[in-house]
């Protein structure tokens, strides 16, 4: 039997962490757990980093709230249809972290072979290949089903002007994925950067 407000709190502390790491902003990206009477979200229009697991919402697969007060993420849409697509993956990670938004306004795929020298062997697990997903508007079903389609063979994208999201099979893993994601782009970067000084 699930523990709903353990994995409650445990989301809210993947989006804390998130924020501390600077891998997300206070009032962008969103997370979700799915369970077995919906999937849990971060709310819409709070700050990430002061998140607790009474924020939390539980939705079901038309948006509506099951456990909680408050507005869902406006990117709920975008979090089922993955789950809908993706029977092994249990988590969803959607951060707005500017590095990987300017890569995803500079490159166009594939990105998986611009980036395989900076990949770790980390990153290649947890990622698999990492693409780029053009611009759709935030929050619709385009949305969803754009990047949901994307992601059926890889665990990673990059969303046109709309950062980095990731999946994985649990919480920890997709933050763990979040941080490899950002850590290959560091490292191109840097890579370019130290070559054309030496």
């Amino acid at each position: 039997m699930e523990d709903i407000d353990l994995l409650a709190d445990e989301l809210a502390e993947v989006m804390r962490i998130a924020h501390m790491k600077g891998l997300t902003t206070g009032g962008g990206g969103n997370a979700s757990i799915r369970t077995s009477r919906g999937f849990l979200i971060t709310p819409s229009g709070k700050f990430k980093g002061r998140l607790e697991g009474k924020d939390i919402l539980m939705i079901n697969d038309k948006g509506e709230v099951l456990r909680g007060i408050g507005k869902p993420s406006s990117e709920w849409r975008l979090h089922l249809k993955i789950y809908s697509v993706r029977g092994d993956v249990n988590s969803v990670l959607h951060c707005h972290h500017p590095l990987a938004t300017a890569f995803s306004v500079s490159f166009k795929d594939p990105l998986s072979d611009i980036l395989k020298d900076s990949m770790t062997e980390e990153a290649s697990i947890f990622l698999r290949k990492l693409i780029i997903v053009p611009w759709r508007p935030s929050g619709t079903q385009e949305l969803a089903d754009i990047v949901s389609g994307a992601l059926k063979d890889s665990n990673a994208a990059l969303i046109e002007r709309h950062g980095a999201l990731v999946v994985a099979e649990d919480h920890w893993k997709a933050l763990a994925a979040m941080e490899s994601l950002l850590e290959t782009l560091w490292t191109f970067l840097f890579t370019k950067i130290l070559r054309g000084i030496t």
